[in-house]
């Protein structure tokens, strides 16, 4: 499997929660804590999947959601 799926999670016990279930199926996951940090990754790696958390800190997830969905 080579699908990338990116983890925005501002919770560092969420996220490695996540990332170990999801690399044990057999996905690459990449995370960041924040929204920006979030979108620029998302933008720059193009993921398969995003997992936003929606309270997350500097940028909402839903914020993150509407502007990627502008690109």
């Amino acid at each position: 499997m080579n699908e990338l799926i990116l983890i925005v999670e501002d919770e560092a016990k969420i996220t490695k929660l996540a990332r170990d279930y999801l690399e044990s199926a057999g996905f690459r996951v990449l995370a960041a804590a924040t929204g920006p940090n979030g979108l620029a990754m998302a933008r720059g790696e193009q993921p398969d999947l995003v997992v936003l958390d929606l309270n997350l800190p500097g940028m909402d997830g839903r914020d993150v959601c509407r502007a990627l969905r502008k690109t």
